[in-house]
């Protein structure tokens, strides 16, 4: 259990060396394994035990689950942090909307703690009943493709599922070893909850058919490269129907493409028009992706916004809310700057290509490019470095100030309309913004006489020519470890 679990972790690059870990525990057999395994797996790093009270059960029932966090806690080293939403429920399922909140609050006590990381206790039987789940909404391949391994949270927070490949009864038989106290949710029984008349379901199916959870589990990861690859076809397709003139997209090269791809691509420009396509349902999508193909114009719903078709242009509208990037599925790649080797460092927002050189001052009086910056190569040596969208707070201290300013002062002191300040790629060192791309370098990474110079060169993925092979795919995941 042990090296499967540590094999998982490696395959998933969760930091295991003195890094700080936040765990989601409920008090159940899931969380405690993933605590217990996690401990051994890193020794050395700082461990958070994480409870979130929704305040939707009894308080007995809430005082058992946190005593039995914090002696699992205790076994494990670890500290722990108790969290009670206080925000009320949105409408729709139960289940769902405490789902939506959990992940938010763990994303932000994560930030709070200074831990890029959460790690969640799920296991293969919860990704069967996922996907039946989905399959019963009538979802397609989005939704039938459940629970990847790693997500973003938040732009500078990833959940890592590093316990998909085990069953529920493997983690049972580990935590009856470690003498913990456990305790049990007593609503997963009733099987008025969806996912418990779905579990009671899959239970008395692997009576008669050992076996069944491991199969649509297994079949819940195929999808899911299925689904990467389209993601990149669709990305793609949605760059060469982008009017080269104007906001928006040219339905003229929408017509060209198969109906089940332009309904992507519409979905798609939704979220990157205003951050989600969350109430944005298959019969409002196809009906604009016909409007499309047979030529017809007109304003129609789309969940958070509306898209207008006109003057041979599809349009976003998205009243009093700022145009937003879609969020990858996986946080910007990182790398490690050593050596003096060019190199370059390909993000879902564009590429970055750096070297280190000797003499940056301007030659026969040109200017630099303006997509060039210079920075101190001695202050960034054997960091990690990264590119991320700016977030609420952040803070940054532009070259010549001794002092820091939030960074949405600095843009817009920048001139950089409020519309688009959010689109801003930072590159980041560890949890410090080096520089906001490609405006202006930040304190104190800036070059300096004698010292080495690292040359940065950026380009949006917007910059990319229609013909090039698309934004760059983040690096797939290998899942024989989950076999």
């Amino acid at each position: 259990m042990q090296r499967r679990f540590a094999r998982a972790c490696r395959g998933l690059k969760l930091p295991l060396e003195g890094a700080t870990l936040l765990v989601a525990c409920s008090g159940g057999v899931d969380s405690a394994a993933a605590l217990a395994l996690l401990r051994r797996a890193a020794p050395q790093s700082r461990l958070i035990a994480c409870y979130i009270d929704h305040g939707l059960r009894p308080a007995l029932a809430i005082r058992r689950d946190i005593a039995a966090v914090r002696d699992q806690a205790r076994a494990a080293n670890a500290e722990v942090c108790v969290r009670r939403v206080t925000a009320p429920l949105g409408r729709g399922s139960l289940e769902e909307q405490a789902r939506l909140v959990r992940y938010a609050l763990l994303a932000d006590v994560a930030q709070e703690k200074d831990a890029r990381f959460v790690i969640a206790g799920q296991h293969s039987d919860d990704v069967a009943e996922s996907l039946l789940l989905a399959l019963i909404r009538g979802s397609g391949l989005d939704g039938v493709a459940a629970m990847p391994a790693k997500r973003a949270l938040s732009a500078s927070v990833m959940l890592v599922r590093p316990l998909l490949w085990a069953d529920r009864s493997a983690l049972q038989a580990f935590v009856e070893t470690l003498g913990v106290r456990v305790s049990e949710d007593e609503t997963n029984v009733d099987v008025r909850l969806r996912r418990n008349a779905v579990r009671a379901l899959l239970a008395a199916v692997e009576r008669v058919m050992p076996g069944t959870r491991g199969n649509i589990a297994r079949a819940a990861r195929l999808l899911r490269g299925d689904k990467a690859l389209l993601a990149v076809y669709t990305a793609r397709a949605w760059r060469r129907c982008k009017s080269e003139k104007h906001a928006g997209l040219e339905t003229r090269l929408l017509r060209t493409l198969p109906l089940p791809l332009l309904r992507r691509v519409i979905r798609y420009a939704i979220v990157a028009g205003c951050g989600s396509a969350r109430n944005f349902s298959f019969q409002h999508c196809n009906a604009i992706a016909r409007a499309i193909h047979a030529g017809r114009g007109g304003s129609y719903h789309a969940g958070p916004a509306r898209v207008l078709l006109s003057a041979g242009k599809l349009s976003i509208e998205a009243p009093n809310r700022p145009a937003r990037h879609p969020l990858p599925e996986e946080p910007s790649p990182e790398m490690t700057l050593r050596g003096r080797k060019p190199a370059s460092l390909a993000t879902p927002l564009g590429t970055l290509r750096m070297q280190v050189v000797s003499d940056v001052r301007p030659k026969n009086g040109r200017a630099r490019p303006h997509e060039v910056l210079w920075l101190d190569y001695s202050q960034l040596r054997g960091s990690r470095i990264r590119v991320r969208l700016p977030q609420p707070g952040d803070k940054c201290t532009p070259s010549g100030r001794r002092s820091p300013i939030s960074l949405a002062r600095f843009l817009a002191k920048a001139g950089v309309p409020r519309a688009v300040r959010h689109a801003v790629p930072l590159l980041c060192a560890e949890n410090r913004i080096v520089a906001a791309l490609p405006l202006r370098v930040m304190e104190p990474y800036t070059a300096r006489a004698g010292a080495p110079i690292l040359e940065l060169r950026w380009q949006p993925i917007a910059a990319a020519d229609n013909k090039s092979n698309g934004p760059q795919a983040t690096e797939g995941l290998d899942e024989s470890f989950y076999r």
